[in-house]
C-alpha cells in the first residue's frame, strides 16, 4: 500500500471519529512524531566525535575561521 493510500485511509478514519477520539488520535500522532525525532537525535549522538566536531565548527564560525565555499576545490 502506498503512502498516499495510507494517508487516505487515515483521513477517512479521522472523519468518522467523534471529537474526543480525534483529540486522542492527534495526541498519539504527536507522540509518534516526537518519538521519531528523539530516536533520530539519539542515533546521531552515537556517532563518535560528532558532538565535539559540532562544537569545534561552532567555535570556528564565531572566530570567522573558515573558507569561503567558492574557494574550495570543486573536485574535492
Amino acid at each position: 500500500m502506498t503512502t498516499a493510500q495510507l494517508r487516505e485511509r487515515a483521513t477517512e478514519r479521522l472523519n468518522n471519529l467523534p471529537p474526543d477520539k480525534i483529540r486522542v488520535a492527534v495526541e498519539f500522532l504527536e507522540y509518534l512524531d516526537t518519538a521519531a525525532s528523539r530516536d533520530a537525535t539519539d542515533e546521531l549522538l552515537k556517532v563518535p566525535g560528532l558532538v565535539q566536531d559540532a562544537k569545534d565548527v561552532s567555535k570556528c564560525v564565531k572566530k570567522r575561521q573558515y573558507k569561503d565555499w567558492r574557494k574550495v576545490r570543486k573536485d574535492a
